[in-house]
Parts: C-alpha cells; sequence; structure tokens
C-alpha cells in the first residue's frame, strides 16, 4: 500500500515540477501529495491498530511494504502520528478548494477573498480542534466527569463534533467540485468543458475515497470521541472493512488517468495537442509531395513566361484586329503565370517547416489586417463584428493573419453558394476570452458542411470547390499554424444553416518563444 502513496508523490512532484505554466500545478500537486500522506497515515494506523495484510481484488496488498516507509512511521509518537493524519487530511482540503479557486475564477472580487478567507478559517478551526494537545484536554475534562450525569452529554458533544467535523469536510469538497462542474457547464470552449471534466472527475474520485477512507468508520481522522475517552484512536481495536481499501489502487489509477488527460489531451497546465496523428501524418507526407512537385511546376510556367516575355518584342505592333487580338492572348497568358507563381510562392512556403516566433498580439488587430487583406471579395456581404474588450494572445502575427485569412476566404465562398436563395450574405466575427483561452470566432450562414465532409475537410487535397483554383490545402495549413502555437481549432457547423471556425489560443499561461513544427 505505500506504493500506491509513493506513487502520489511522485505525480505531486511531476506537477511542481510544472509550476511555471501556471499556479494551479501548485494546488494540484498539492492535491496528490497530501493525498499520498493520507495513505501513508491510513497504512500506518491499520498497521498499528489492526491487521498487516490485506486480500485484494487480484493481488495481495502489503501494508509495511515497502519496509523503509514502515519505519519511517513507525518511529513517530501516538501525538506526532495523529498530527501526521490530521494534517495530511487539512492539507487535501484546503488544496481541494485552493484548485478549484484557481481554476474557476477569472479575477478574484472582494466575494472570492472573503469565501476563500472563511474556507482557512474553517480548516485553522479543525486543526485546532482535533489536535492531540487539545484533545488531551478534553481527557482530562471527561475524567472529571466520570460518575456523573454530564458525563453522557459531554460524551454526546464529542459525537456532535466529530458529524460536524465530518459534514464540512464533505462540502467544502463538494462545493468546489460544484465549482469545476459549473465552468465546465457555463464554458463556450470545448477543450476547457472536456478539460474541466478530466480534473472533476480526478479530484472527485480523490474526494469522495478522502472521505470514506480517512473520514470513516474506526479509521476516521475525526474521531474526537475516542481520543477524548480513551487517549487512543480506536476503541477495542476493531476489524477494519477493506473494501474501499482494495479498490484504491485503481481508483487511483483512474484519478491519475483522468488528469493525465486533461494535461497531454486539452492543454491543461500548459500541454496542448490538437488532432489525431494519422492527420498530423497525411499533413507531413502531403506536404513533402507538395514541395516536390512544386519545384517542377514553378519551373515549367517559369519557362513559359520566359518564353513569352521573349517573343512579344519580336511581335508586330498591334495594328489591326489579329494583332490586337494576338496581343491580348499573350497579356492574359502573361497573367496567368504571374498569378500562378504568386501562388506556388505562397503554398511552397505555407507546405514548408514552419517557424513559429511567438508575440503578444492582439485578435481584434489581427482580424483588422485579415479583413484588409480579403477587401476585395467582401463587397456584397454583411460583416458583424462582436469585440468586447481586447483579447492578447501569443502568436506569429504572419502566420495567424493567414490563418484568419483563409478562414474568411472559405466562409465568403460558402456565403455565396448560397446568395441565391433569397437570403442576405451574412459573416458574424465575435472575439473573447474565458479563462486562460483566448478565441476568435467566424461565423458564415453559408449552406454549412455535410456529415461526410466534415471528417475530411482538413485532409491534405480536399477540397468541395473547383480544383482549378484551389488545391484543397488551406485548412491542412490552418491545422498545422495553430498545432504550432499549441492551439486548437475548432469546426461546427449545421447543413443548411451554416458554419462557424474557431481558433482558440492561450492568452495567460507562458509559451516558448520559438516553436518549430
Amino acid at each position: 500500500m505505500p506504493l500506491i502513496a509513493i506513487l502520489f508523490l511522485v505525480f505531486a512532484l511531476f506537477m511542481l515540477a510544472r509550476v511555471p505554466r501556471g499556479y494551479q500545478a501548485i494546488w494540484l500537486g498539492m492535491i496528490l501529495f497530501s493525498f499520498g500522506c493520507c495513505i501513508l497515515g491510513l497504512t500506518g494506523y491499520i498497521a498499528r491498530f489492526g491487521n498487516y495484510q490485506l486480500e485484494g481484488f487480484m493481488l495481495i496488498i502489503p501494508l509495511d511494504q515497502p519496509s523503509w516507509t514502515w519505519r519511517l512511521l513507525s518511529h513517530l509518537s501516538l501525538d506526532a502520528f495523529v498530527r501526521f493524519r490530521l494534517w495530511g487530511m487539512v492539507w487535501f482540503v484546503i488544496s481541494v478548494v485552493g484548485f478549484a479557486f484557481s481554476y474557476t475564477v477569472k479575477k478574484w472580487r472582494p466575494g472570492n477573498y472573503v469565501t476563500a478567507g472563511f474556507f482557512l478559517a474553517v480548516a485553522g478551526l479543525l486543526l485546532w480542534a482535533y489536535d492531540p494537545a487539545r484533545l488531551f484536554g478534553l481527557f482530562k475534562e471527561g475524567a472529571a466527569l466520570l460518575g456523573t450525569p454530564a458525563r453522557e452529554k459531554w460524551e454526546n458533544s464529542l459525537r456532535l463534533m466529530d458529524t460536524a467535523a465530518l459534514w464540512t469536510v464533505i462540502f467544502l469538497l463538494s462545493y468546489s467540485l460544484f465549482r469545476i462542474f459549473r465552468l465546465m457547464a457555463t464554458t463556450s470552449i470545448l477543450q476547457k468543458r472536456a478539460q474541466a471534466l478530466g480534473v472533476a472527475i480526478g479530484c472527485g474520485i480523490l474526494s469522495i475515497f478522502s472521505v470514506v477512507l480517512f473520514g470513516l468508520g474506526p479509521a476516521s481522522i475525526f474521531n474526537a470521541f475516542s481520543l477524548a475517552t480513551t487517549l487512543l484512536p480506536v476503541v477495542d481495536y476493531p476489524i477494519f472493512d477493506t473494501t474501499y481499501l482494495q479498490a484504491l489502487p485503481f481508483a487511483g489509477l483512474a484519478a491519475l488517468g483522468a488528469v493525465m488527460l486533461s494535461i497531454i489531451k486539452y492543454g491543461f497546465l500548459g500541454t496542448w495537442r490538437i488532432g489525431p496523428l494519422d492527420l498530423d501524418r497525411q499533413i507531413t507526407m502531403a506536404n513533402r509531395a507538395v514541395r516536390l512537385a512544386l519545384h517542377t511546376f514553378k519551373n515549367r510556367f517559369f519557362a513559359i513566361q520566359t518564353a513569352v516575355n521573349m517573343v512579344t518584342p519580336e511581335l508586330p505592333p498591334p495594328d489591326d484586329e489579329k494583332m490586337k487580338k494576338i496581343h491580348q492572348q499573350i497579356q492574359w497568358i502573361r497573367e496567368i503565370c504571374t498569378e500562378t507563381l504568386n501562388h506556388l510562392d505562397i503554398l511552397y512556403v505555407q507546405s514548408g517547416r514552419l517557424q513559429v516566433k511567438t508575440a503578444v498580439l492582439s485578435w481584434n488587430e489581427l482580424w483588422t489586417e485579415a479583413r484588409h487583406r480579403c477587401a476585395g471579395r467582401l463587397a456584397g456581404i454583411t460583416i458583424q463584428e462582436s469585440a468586447g474588450e481586447p483579447v492578447h494572445v501569443w502568436g506569429d502575427r504572419e502566420h495567424l493573419v493567414s490563418v484568419l485569412e483563409n478562414l474568411v476566404q472559405n466562409a465568403i465562398d460558402a456565403v455565396k453558394q448560397k446568395a441565391h436563395e433569397n437570403s442576405s450574405p451574412r459573416i458574424e466575427v465575435e472575439t473573447g476570452r474565458e479563462y486562460e483561452w483566448g478565441y476568435i470566432r467566424i461565423i458564415d450562414n453559408g449552406p454549412g458542411i455535410s456529415r461526410n465532409n466534415l471528417r475530411k475537410v482538413f485532409r491534405p487535397f480536399f477540397s468541395t470547390k473547383s480544383s482549378k483554383t484551389n488545391w484543397g490545402m488551406g485548412l491542412a495549413y490552418c491545422h498545422r499554424v495553430i498545432k504550432a502555437h499549441q492551439g486548437f481549432l475548432n469546426l461546427f457547423t449545421t447543413p443548411g444553416e451554416g458554419t462557424t471556425v474557431e481558433v482558440v489560443l492561450r492568452c495567460r499561461e507562458k509559451l516558448d518563444n520559438s516553436v518549430n513544427y
């Protein structure tokens, strides 16, 4: 069983090592560390006052292995051992409450300070009420009441204090979980909801087991009645119900798994990942193929452009209709070659290795620049902007503007497809911030995307538009850029009503200054 406690302590060190990513890591590390201490305390408690070995579901769990942990616990005096268990439990409760506040509060207000201060006062009251020195004083007080009618009332007051302490702990833990689940229900960012669900499940499992293992039954930490009447934390050396203790390894792995999922998959504590590995592999292979093919294409078009430039001076002047037509066709070929070479240059850059140089940028400024680049195609389209306070994110200006330009171009193509259906083409742009995430949403009232195409839109070379003007690499490029920024690219669509594309980037946590993908 101490091995399970050591596992929690190791994970706690892993969390604390991520302190530069945010102070939430401190609270999460303290949750795991204090829970590990509670397990050690329970192990020493049962080993002192009960059996040394428990039969688990699929394995036998020795309580005194590794032996050095048991020897360390056995050297503690009874008072020190009781304080170790008490401080571990109260520390766990404070850590869960502190994590809930740090995770759910956007900006601290006076009410938050009052609530947090009240909870700290309650924790201090628990430490004072169940300190062995005070319980020894209660023992002497009870000894003076032996043989008197007041003795029974005194014992009932101790039982009432134990019940009140237990329900106070349950309330504090429940309130903390309520705050996390409320955040999950109110946030509009998909990854934030999944992230909150993961940490809520992890904290919920640990909270339930902390109450069951350390707050109920003969092993309860809040057992003033036993200590104040017998000076021992147990009465008559009871037999411990080990059902929940047997399930602890599996519950611990489930809790750690939920937290690790939030860290690795959904960007908690500064770690991000976007998209399936298969999509990343497809984009990488497509980029290599594109760069190889582009070299040949550019040489062919450059040869055509050079030949046209060489032939043009040798042509007779456009004195008649025939020569005018020839000059117009040559000029058309020259413009086509120039436009194609420009597109190939852009595609070559986008398919190359991304160099992301992050700086503090404003979503509003990025959107303004992207809109300016697309101004020629926005005629006749209603643009509705919903921008509140400026939202600053970490990112590379040129790449992010190119991403927004790609998304706006897609929205323009979508609303023009539906323009003949007597509906005014409209594009809405929303910018905002939720907790550590800054987002921009581009919403169009186009025809939407079918369910079959929705699974393919990020694949390289896939496009529902004409292949003469589209390579199908726009969204693949957007995917690469947002991944390089360690953010998220979300797409929501309703066929027949429109599409919403959401770009989410971190706006508070510390990021590396340069990331290469």
